[in-house]
Parts: C-alpha cells; sequence; structure tokens
C-alpha cells in the first residue's frame, strides 16, 4: 500500500486520466468534477476487468481501500468480483419485492390503474374495499395462501356474495401482476372462485339497491300515507331498526338528550340491549312527532287509528304497495341495502357495521367489549349513512 497525501489525491481527481492509487485500486477521472474509485483485476478466465467501487466525492480513500481488500479476497476464492456482486443485487432485489406487503402492492397497483379509470368513485371503492382482509393486509405478498384468504372471504360471502366476489376478483387481479412481475409463482386466490358461490336456502327480504334509497325516501315524503307511518318508516332507513323495533320504539326509550335510542330488550330479535345514534334527522322526526304525544301511552309512532296502539307492521307494508314496491322490496330489506352500502362504500370495520344492525357476537366478553368500543365509530357510520339517504335527488 503506497503512501497518498491529501494534496496528492486531489490533484489528481482534476487530473483526466487513469490513476494507480495501491494494487488494484484506480482513480478513474473522466473530466473535473466526475471522478471514480475503479478496482482492476483479472478474472478466472485471465480478463482484464475494472469494477466501479463508487464515485471519489462518495466514498473516502480508506474506504475504497477496504472495498478493494474485501472484492480482491473473493478473487483468490476463483470468483470473479464483478459476477459476485451482480449475483448479490439480484438477491438483494428479490427479497425486497418478497418482502413487500399486500397492502403496499395494492397501493401502488392501485396508483398505476388510477389514470385509466374513468369512475373516480369506482377507484376509491377498488382499493377501500380491500380493507375487509384485515391482517392479511400486512402480510408480505409469498406469505398470502389461498387457506388465509377464505378464511377472511368465507364468512362475508354468506351475507355479502358481492363484495366478498369483488374482492377476491381485485386480489386475483394483484397476484396475476405479482406474478408477472417475478415476486410470487402462484395466485392464492384464483381458486377461491367455486368456494365463494352465492350462497342458496336462505330466506332473503326484498330490498332496494341502495342506490336507490335517496329516491324512495323522496317519494315516501310525497306519499298519501300517514304522517305516523311515513316518519317511521324513514325512521326505520335511518336507524338500521327491524321493522317491529320502530313501530314499538317509546319515547321513554330515548336518552335526555335525545341522541341515543335504545330499543328494549323484548322487542330485540336477539333479546339484547342495542342502542341506536340518533342522527340529525332522526332528532328532527323526534320534533315532528312531539305533538302526537298524549297521555296514557308512550308510542313514538302512534297508530292513525288510534293512538293507544302502535303503527302495525302492517302499515309499512302497505306503503310499499301503494309505491308499487310490493314484490321489489320489504321494510326488513332495508337492512340489506344499508349493509351493502356499508360494505361497498366505506372503510369502517365489518364489526362496526355488523354491530349497527345489531348482530350479536356469540362471545359474551366479546360483546361487552364492542359494545363500550364501537359507539363513536357507530355514531361516525350512522351520520354518513344518513347524509347518503337525505342527498338531493331529481
Amino acid at each position: 500500500m503506497t503512501s497518498m497525501t491529501a494534496g496528492r489525491l486531489k490533484a489528481l481527481s482534476t487530473t483526466p486520466g487513469r490513476h494507480r492509487i495501491d494494487d488494484g485500486l484506480y482513480l478513474l477521472v473522466r473530466n473535473v468534477g466526475n471522478s471514480t474509485w475503479v478496482f482492476r483485476y483479472v478474472s478466472v478466465a485471465g480478463k482484464r476487468r475494472d469494477m466501479t467501487i463508487g464515485a471519489f466525492d462518495a466514498i473516502s480513500l480508506p474506504d475504497a481501500r477496504a472495498e478493494v481488500i474485501r472484492w480482491q479476497a473473493e478473487r483468490k476464492q476463483g470468483r470473479d468480483p464483478i459476477e459476485v456482486r451482480k449475483a448479490s443485487m439480484r438477491m438483494a432485489a428479490s427479497e425486497a419485492k418478497a418482502a413487500v406487503t399486500l397492502l403496499e402492492y395494492a397501493t401502488e397497483y392501485h396508483a398505476l390503474r388510477l389514470p385509466t379509470w374513468k369512475n373516480d368513485k369506482h377507484a376509491a371503492q377498488w382499493l377501500s374495499s380491500l380493507n375487509h382482509l384485515g391482517k392479511l393486509l400486512a402480510l408480505p405478498l409469498p406469505e398470502i395462501t389461498s387457506a388465509n384468504l377464505l378464511e377472511v372471504l368465507e364468512p362475508l360471502n354468506l351475507d355479502h356474495h358481492e363484495t366478498a366476489t369483488r374482492i377476491r376478483q381485485r386480489v386475483e387481479e394483484l397476484f396475476d401482476r405479482a406474478i408477472i412481475a417475478g415476486i410470487v409463482s402462484a395466485n392464492p386466490a384464483a381458486s377461491l372462485k367455486r368456494a365463494l358461490r352465492a350462497p342458496s336456502g336462505r330466506k332473503h327480504f326484498a330490498s332496494l339497491p341502495y342506490r336507490d334509497i335517496p329516491e324512495f325516501l323522496r317519494q315516501l315524503r310525497d306519499s298519501d300515507a300517514s304522517q305516523s307511518t311515513r316518519l317511521a318508516f324513514e325512521w326505520l332507513v335511518l336507524s338500521v331498526g327491524r321493522t317491529s323495533e320502530v313501530t314499538r320504539a317509546r319515547w321513554g326509550d330515548l336518552s335526555e338528550d335525545r341522541a341515543r335510542w335504545t330499543v328494549a330488550p323484548e322487542d330485540m330479535k336477539n333479546a339484547g340491549m342495542h342502542e341506536v345514534p340518533v342522527t340529525a334527522r332522526m332528532r328532527d322526526i323526534l320534533t315532528a312527532m312531539e305533538p302526537q304525544r298524549g297521555t296514557g301511552w308512550d308510542w313514538i309512532f302512534p297508530s292513525p287509528q288510534g293512538r293507544r296502539e302502535c303503527l302495525s307492521n302492517g302499515a309499512l307494508l302497505g306503503v310499499l304497495r301503494r309505491m308499487g314496491l310490493a314484490g321489489k322490496a320489504t321494510a326488513h330489506g332495508m337492512r340489506a341495502s344499508f349493509s351493502t352500502w356499508a360494505y361497498e362504500n366505506t372503510q369502517f370495520r365489518s364489526e362496526i357495521i355488523e354491530s349497527a344492525m345489531s348482530h350479536q357476537e356469540e362471545d359474551a366478553v366479546k360483546k361487552a367489549y364492542n359494545r363500550a368500543t364501537y359507539w363513536e365509530q357507530r355514531v361516525e357510520l350512522a351520520e354518513a349513512w344518513s347524509a347518503f339517504c337525505l342527498q338531493r335527488t331529481k
């Protein structure tokens, strides 16, 4: 190793040419400001080769010497330093690809496809729908299997076949591209097509497409139904309640500030307490119904025939019949409209959506935890649903 002063090195860095610094270490100066450290060696095949180590300004002389010593050791082992480095870079690139998570890859793919999508709403839904995959989003692509995809999508498919199908298709699309990119060798979503068929043999209530709900409510307000019937039906839609829960709603079920409606356990399908956020529009409905309050009964929506009785379930069915929707929609089916809207258009977790629909958690500990945890998110969800329902229609 020769002695090299800082002054001498600086002078060489401004002199065009290839300057020998040490055994195997050269400084290649193409022009002033463009100097590179180079390791010169003779390959196993007997050919002289120059291996770039790095820019003169970025790597110090001691570090450049250390790099030369490292690659000389490779050469002594009978390996070609340039080929060894290429292989190392390929391996590093492969490892980096393999570490990309599903969420990172989906975000990258979404950004790539975004200019090709004409519908902004579809573009937003494409990415947000993947939130249903939960913890799978944090897994590297090669670790995602058909089995863990099925574990997430199969329960969703039971009540939301269309949503589960779309998510499966989008994941399949992502993995097709990942195969081309050399990140994975197989597509775990492709084999799930048959496993996620539409459920059969279950009772489904006829429901309106959620996109028709705003217009339905507009027509409902203009209908010839009684005020109690019209406002009860609107309350049912906004609260995502079951028919008898709404028709039997009492003033005493409301919190003092009218921000919360507690459905009486005896009116609940699942015989458990269920609390519902009261949105701004629902408070307007309460104000409109206030003049009909009387003594001797506590119904929010009393029967027009006799106010001591609550509104009958048949009254809501009659509205649909007069609106020409018999067989096309049911009061209970409005819950399905909400569910589809929430899963397709929002980023709320499935637990929050199911909680809003009072679908009971079997585990008692989870039930208590969920009730305490999801209230603020449910208020947010209720207001978002109300805003959608009340949007202006033609």
